[in-house]
């Protein structure tokens, strides 16, 4: 007897069908669940039945009688007043899917705003990389190479001024390489002297 029958909530029911709490509020739609009386929660047994017997395409008759049944005995319940809903049987995601379609308006405000997150986060990260020493200013960066090309070019001038006297006075090739060596290594020294210095400051 449908009286003796267990109320269940609309999630209990999803999980026994297999199916999701969204799915509920379409079957119950359809007539193809027996409501508890007074029209909250489900009767197990009987919605479980109802549910196997119009699976089949055929099911229209039997949940159109079954749906007729529970219209008579909710009757007296109040003239203007939609069914009862469990609140068990809502669903986020299919809150979601019924709302209305968003307005072309609605969703440009909602891709600026999606663009404006993107852009404050790219901003954050970068000045939390400018923060740790991890990224220069490209203002900086460029000062820094100027310099550094700079200090080459004086470096390359100055070799030439200092090796020309002296090879000019020697006519040993080994003299003349370690003339040339040393002018060598002292400009690259004074290159990379250069560069720290000029790093150092960027970064402070």
């Amino acid at each position: 007897m449908a009286s003796e029958d267990v109320t269940v909530t609309g999630k209990d029911l999803a999980l026994l069908i297999g199916c999701r709490p969204s799915y509920i509020v379409e079957l119950k739609k359809k007539g193809r669940l027996v409501c508890a009386e007074g029209g909250k929660g489900y009767l197990r047994d009987a919605s479980l039945a109802l549910y196997g017997q119009t699976q089949d395409p055929a099911y229209s008759a039997v949940a159109a009688r079954h749906a007729q049944t529970r219209g008579a005995s909710l009757a007296g319940a109040g003239e203007g007043e939609g069914p009862e809903i469990d609140p068990d049987d809502l669903d986020p995601e299919a809150e979601q899917e019924n709302a209305a379609p968003a307005t072309p308006d609605a969703k440009r405000k909602a891709k600026a705003l999606a663009d404006k997150a993107e852009i404050d986060a790219k901003a954050a990260a970068r000045d939390y990389e400018v923060s740790m020493g991890k990224l220069l200013d490209a203002g900086q960066v460029e000062h820094v190479l100027a310099e550094a090309a700079t200090a080459i070019r004086v470096e390359l001038e100055r070799m030439a001024d200092a090796l020309a006297p002296q090879l000019a006075a020697t006519a040993d090739e080994a003299r003349c390489r370690e003339l040339i060596w040393n002018e060598v290594s002292h400009a690259l020294e004074e290159m990379s002297r250069g560069f720290r210095t000029a790093s150092t400051a960027v970064v402070e």
